[in-house]
């Protein structure tokens, strides 16, 4: 099975946290042939792939076109971590006035609004999260070579910390998005007494008329929006009547 990693706008940390599977990359490495991992190899093939995994999010206009290239090359594309699943923090650039301006003057780079590489071409698989989740590459990698169809988790963080036995930091008065978070993560930030901020998006069963009654007695509007915003959840979001109604 031939393979890719890919990057396009991003800071090279899936890539990195590939490295940090150590053992268990070596075991993938005995299976999977990973001809074009430019981090890796000095010597990288272009060519048709079984899987490609892409890092990075779309944020320039040749961007666009590199990744509908990609897709026509690969069988199987999987969004690598938060930005190629939903734009990440870059997306600030979305939210803020003129800010290529500020940053390049003129000299814009063919820059776009930022998105996840699904608003271009078909994604087959998602590994969330910023940086994305050790055991959820090696069971996605698992599902490849065994045939199998591999499923996220489709329900929210609170569930994980529920079987964590963690206190909800909501009841403690923090602003946590994990009741509206897709879970998979194993609610590492809140069973670190760390709020969780969404950068795995939005979960399937999520109640956002319910979440935002609890939110809005901790923060004003603005802040929930503020926090919204970071990993791009903001955008889903906007155009529901659940947050249309807060106020």
């Amino acid at each position: 099975m031939d393979a890719a990693v890919v990057t396009l706008s991003s800071c090279f940390g899936c890539s990195f946290e590939m490295l940090n599977l150590r053992k268990d990359l070596m075991e993938i490495f005995k299976r999977i042939d990973f001809v074009d991992f430019k981090l890796l190899r000095e010597e990288n093939k272009e060519k048709d792939y079984d899987v490609i995994f892409v890092e990075g999010g779309i944020s320039r206009k040749d961007e666009i076109k590199k990744i509908k290239k990609l897709r026509k090359r690969s069988k199987t594309m999987v969004a690598l971590g938060a930005c190629a699943c939903n734009g990440c923090v870059m997306t600030v650039k979305n939210y803020a006035e003129k800010a290529e301006e500020q940053v390049y003057g003129k000299n814009l780079y063919g820059s776009v609004p930022v998105t996840g590489i699904n608003e271009y071409v078909k994604v087959d698989y998602y590994l969330r999260g910023c940086p994305f989740f050790r055991h959820e590459l090696v069971s996605l990698a698992k599902s490849f070579l065994l045939k199998r169809v591999w499923r996220e988790k489709s329900y929210s963080v609170c569930i994980d910390c529920r079987k964590n036995d963690k206190d909800c930091l909501l009841d403690r008065g923090v602003l946590c998005l994990g009741p509206i978070s897709r879970a998979g993560c194993k609610a590492i930030c809140p069973s670190n007494d760390h709020p969780c901020v969404g950068c795995r998006g939005l979960s399937e069963d999520k109640n956002l008329e319910e979440f935002f009654q609890r939110a809005r007695k901790l923060s004003s509007k603005k802040e929930i929006k503020k926090k919204l915003e970071m990993y791009n959840l903001y955008e889903e979001i906007r155009g529901t009547e659940a947050w249309k109604k807060l106020r």
